[in-house]
């Protein structure tokens, strides 16, 4: 059964990640080794787009927690199925509005990051705001938190699902696991909703 992967290894090298041929998904999702979230089975396509997306937030992990802003950006297929990605943009501490990318026949996916880690802030998860944007955006999305999770967030259903635990990103030092209790692996839109809630 699909899980969230606790300790998902080295990730798989994108080379260009301006420009990724869809055809190399395969190789991607078998050298990533991507798993996921109880009931979510990613597709092919999604498989690739997840990988650029992780690579990505990998990178711009440790300039977030520096800058304290969220990081973020559209990734998007072209004519020949290729994929593309936009020039990532530094947004404000609790909001990002990216670029689409150059040359993207359809925009397919949103990715940011939540800046650096905020004792006052439950920021370990997607926001309801940031699965409202996808939903209105007509795409998914791609979140890295300051305890180095990586979400997904499906565009269609407004469900998040949290593709691999803490530390399978980069995370911020300062960061302190369990503040604000359990987080589970999956929320629809109304839990999360419920969840943020409470605190």
């Amino acid at each position: 059964m699909p899980r969230a992967v606790e300790n998902p290894g080295q990730s798989a090298r994108v080379p260009e990640l301006s420009r990724v041929p869809s055809a190399w998904v395969a190789a991607i999702a078998l050298a990533a080794g991507l798993t996921c979230s109880p009931g979510k089975e990613l597709r092919a396509q999604d498989a690739t787009e997840s990988e650029i997306a992780r690579t990505l937030l990998a990178s711009l992990q440790a300039e977030s927690f520096e800058r304290n802003r969220e990081i973020c950006g559209k990734i998007g297929l072209t004519r020949d199925g290729t994929f593309v990605v936009s020039r990532p943009h530094v947004g404000g501490r609790n909001g990002c509005w990216p670029r689409r990318p150059g040359g993207a026949r359809r925009v397919t996916a949103s990715y940011h990051t939540h800046g650096g880690f905020d004792p006052g802030t439950d920021s370990e998860l997607p926001s309801p705001q940031d699965v409202y944007s996808d939903m209105h955006s007509g795409t998914n999305g791609y979140v890295a938190t300051p305890g180095g999770r990586f979400w997904y967030i499906d565009g269609t259903s407004g469900s998040v699902y949290q593709l691999c635990a803490p530390g399978c990103l980069p995370s911020d030092p300062r960061f302190m696991p369990g503040l604000f209790g359990e987080i589970r692996a999956f929320y629809t839109l109304e839990q999360l909703e419920q969840r943020l809630a409470g605190f």
